[in-house]
């Protein structure tokens, strides 16, 4: 297991030089590789710009290539790894402007590999919601929220009101999408809100089902209090964000001394390197950055967290509408199997502050 050395800006100290050159990124799936450093720009329209960047995880600038990924747009998009803290990451990387064609309203409304059919039907509601539950239930949530609604805990800690009534604990689920976790917490006695760069999928939760979601950038956002927060989340989000260590940080701020944060990420582990380009979860650039199990706690522990505990999940076998028989029993066999071995494409952490 890596561990960094990392000074007080979270940027690794000088290394040895390597003999690898400067990686190319970006370009048109019709342009030649240009292996030169050289990069093609991004589609006008999107008005974005592409750069290399040193690792956000350690600060790194040297990488090996591993191999190329083709965009839903048809950019080719290069998916590196650190050289010292194996980080696999897309470098050169684009900027906002460049990926926001890919969050266009029809990423929550169509089913492809890279988004979903119909994000805001009962149905999709309902198997995000089991998820999240089985998330929960495996990272021992739920023994914290007993503890953390108990009436001595939240006159403790939360004082109490100009009416004499005590505030339930607090919550906020970042990139909460539609607002399902913000609902479902609600629902179980949280205060919680939700912060949401989308405004497509944020208006669903503000109108639909009247939640307190701020539709903003989650770094730069005013209205949330530092040190307030009994709980964060970041379901799913980290492999969008362009610096996840500056996220976490945020998140460790926000938090009020001993709260949890959960978190959950595609996992870059045996079947993501066995699949390669293939990978369900390699949706570039939409993903930026694929995690280890061991990168991403170095990385949760290098902010201030602890790990308490972490779960694993995913073979690799998507739900599919139609699926055979074999299909099926293959994916009832598989999924139960790596979770078993620890060895699941998807990951879940809850850390304490």
């Amino acid at each position: 297991r890596l561990r960094m050395k990392t000074s007080a800006s979270g940027q690794a100290p000088e290394r040895a030089a390597a003999s690898l050159d400067a990686i190319a990124g970006l370009r048109t799936a019709a342009a030649p590789a240009d292996h030169g450093g050289a990069r093609a720009a991004p589609p006008e329209a999107s008005g974005g710009s592409i750069r290399d960047i040193p690792c956000d995880q350690c600060g790194e600038r040297r990488f090996l290539t591993l191999f190329e990924k083709a965009s839903a747009r048809g950019e080719i998009f290069r998916v590196v790894r650190c050289l010292h803290c194996e980080l696999v990451q897309v470098n050169p990387q684009p900027d906002a402007a460049a990926v926001r064609p890919y969050y266009e309203a029809h990423y929550f409304s169509r089913r492809t590999d890279r988004g979903y059919d119909n994000y805001f039907s009962p149905q999709v509601k309902a198997v995000i919601n089991e998820t999240y539950r089985k998330n929960l239930h495996d990272l021992g949530f739920f023994e914290y929220e007993e503890q953390i609604q108990s009436d001595n805990w939240i006159y403790r800690h939360c004082g109490e009101t100009g009416a004499g009534e005590a505030q339930p604990p607090r919550a906020l689920d970042v990139g909460c999408a539609a607002g399902y976790f913000v609902e479902y917490l609600r629902d179980r006695g949280w205060r919680s809100e939700g912060v949401e760069l989308s405004a497509d999928a944020a208006r669903f939760a503000i109108e639909e089902l009247h939640l307190p979601v701020h539709v903003d950038d989650f770094l730069t956002c005013r209205k949330l209090p530092t040190n307030s927060y009994q709980l964060v989340t970041l379901w799913a989000s980290i492999e969008h964000l362009h610096s996840p260590r500056k996220a976490l940080e945020r998140c460790y701020e926000l938090l009020a001394p001993g709260g949890r944060m959960l978190l959950s990420t595609c996992r870059w582990g045996v079947l993501a390197k066995w699949r390669g380009p293939a990978w369900r979860y390699m949706n570039t650039p939409e993903h930026l950055y694929f995690f280890s199990l061991e990168g991403l706690s170095d990385l949760a522990e290098s902010v201030g967290f602890r790990v308490a505990s972490h779960v694993t999940y995913g073979s690799g076998f998507t739900t599919r509408k139609g699926a055979g028989p074999l299909y099926n029993l293959a994916k009832r066999v598989a999924d139960p199997l790596v979770k078993r071995l620890d060895q699941g494409d998807m990951m879940a952490l809850h850390l304490m502050k």
